[in-house]
């Protein structure tokens, strides 16, 4: 055939030969493909469940997976990922009496929910089952993990497969997850449960006061207490000196009270003011005899506490006391105790604490044992009336104390005897004896009684 023919042929066979391609290869033929202006328009494969095998890239649109968990990307040769933002734990009525929690949670594409610090997953569904009853159900997973149904007292018989049932639920625990609540007529769940999840949340503040320490593990926050007041006494923010509080309100002798005093001749009389809105203290009164409160004391409580005061390894304890040296009737003479003594008698042969030395006219620190004074060191306060805190405290450390009164202190160490002691406030006196005792606190650290 000539050339010029055979020319005019393939221009003649052109629209034949274009008619017979049936397929384009889109990834080699297309250019700047647009589906904008395309009537329908369905880019993934679909399908009731994921295929067995997939390459990088591949995308699959699941059609019995719940609304906004459908769509999967192909991460790796054969293996699928959940790909779309739905949230986690869909709750579907799955009969009248069958709830299905998290039918989409699988081992590729897993429920997460986080508490505090740590995130749980899961990979299968739960299923409840209504038997009968009426009520509310809060679906909800809890601060351990744990996906849990709580049902209130109208719903009579429910069951569990996957899940845990908390009867008596009235509202979400406030450290729980919620997830869906779902109401329960006669044996019958409605045809519509109510959402409670937030997708978007945040876990509550916390925010650490004065002498508070905030740790968080996991999901768990622990708020404790630090320190113990400057100087080894006390603080009024300091929680630990607060454990004990005896509040000198009534004698001793009414067998009510924990504390008590020390023979007939020590009296009860009108007390001293204290700081604004701080009530009278009891005053107490006695003649040529010593006169003390002691704790513990009435009630049952007359055996001293244990030795925790000698030794390498003493307990970390504190004496704080509102006390005045006088009451209505005036100063008292003789010296006066304040701290942990041996004795309940007066004696004080045996003593740590703070001691008004009449002989000095001065307020001192000292340590006593067997009568003497193992160590003495002047606190620099005014001996008046006034009702002032007194602060006794070993801070920790074996044979040392340290005397506060008011912002004044004084540390002494010495060798502290072994043996067991009352709380004590009072006066030695060979003449009159008056002094004003509010309260006392009371702090150990690790003893037994």
């Amino acid at each position: 055939m000539p050339a010029k023919l055979m020319v005019i042929a393939a221009i003649l066979a052109g629209p034949f030969l274009a008619c017979a391609q049936t397929q384009l290869d889109l990834g080699l033929q297309g250019k700047h493909v647009d589906f904008g202006n395309q009537s329908f328009v369905r880019p993934f494969r679909t399908g009731a469940s994921l295929p067995a095998t997939c390459s990088i890239g591949e995308m699959f649109f699941n059609t019995t997976a719940p609304q906004g968990s459908n769509t999967f990307g192909c991460v790796a040769p054969n293996v699928w990922t959940l790909e779309s933002g739905g949230a986690p734990f869909q709750v579907a009525r799955t009969s009248s009496t069958v709830l299905t929690i998290g039918g989409d949670c699988t081992v590729p594409a897993p429920c997460r929910a986080r508490s505090g610090a740590l995130v749980y997953t899961f990979v299968t569904s739960a299923t409840v089952t209504l038997a009968s009853g009426s009520g509310l159900a809060y679906i909800y997973v809890s601060s351990g993990g744990v996906l849990t149904v709580g049902v209130s007292s109208g719903i009579t018989s429910i069951s569990c497969v996957g899940c845990t049932v908390a009867p008596q639920i009235t509202q979400f625990p406030v450290d729980s997850i919620p997830l869906m609540t779902w109401n329960a007529t006669l044996g019958t769940w409605d045809a519509a449960g109510t959402e409670q999840r937030a997708i978007l949340s945040a876990g509550r503040s916390f925010s650490a006061g004065s002498n508070v320490t905030l740790t968080q593990t996991g999901n768990n926050v622990t708020i404790s207490a630090s320190g113990s007041g400057s100087g080894g006494g006390s603080s009024a923010v300091d929680m630990t000196v607060f454990d004990k509080t005896h509040i000198f309100a009534e004698f001793g002798f009414s067998g009510a009270a924990p504390w008590a005093y020390t023979g007939a001749s020590c009296l009860g009389a009108v007390g001293t003011a204290g700081v604004s809105g701080e009530p009278v203290g009891l005053g107490f009164t006695a003649s040529n005899a010593a006169c003390f409160v002691y704790y513990p004391g009435a009630a049952g409580l007359s055996l001293p506490f244990v030795d925790f005061a000698s030794g390498s390894a003493p307990a970390f304890h504190t004496l704080i006391g509102r006390y005045s040296r006088g009451n209505s009737n005036g100063l008292g003479t003789g010296d006066h105790y304040i701290g942990w003594s041996s004795a309940k008698d007066g004696t004080v042969a045996n003593f740590i604490g703070i001691r008004y030395s009449a002989s000095s006219g001065l307020w001192q620190c000292i340590i006593r044992a067997g009568g003497s004074d193992v160590a003495a060191q002047t606190i620099s306060s005014t001996a008046d009336a006034a009702v002032h805190t007194f602060s006794v405290t070993n801070g920790g450390l074996a044979n040392s104390v340290t005397c506060m009164i008011g912002s004044a202190s004084s540390t002494v160490t010495g060798t502290i005897p072994a043996n067991s002691w009352f709380a004590v406030m009072g006066s030695s006196s060979s003449g009159s004896a008056t002094f004003t005792a509010i309260e006392a606190r009371i702090h150990f650290s690790g003893l037994a009684r």
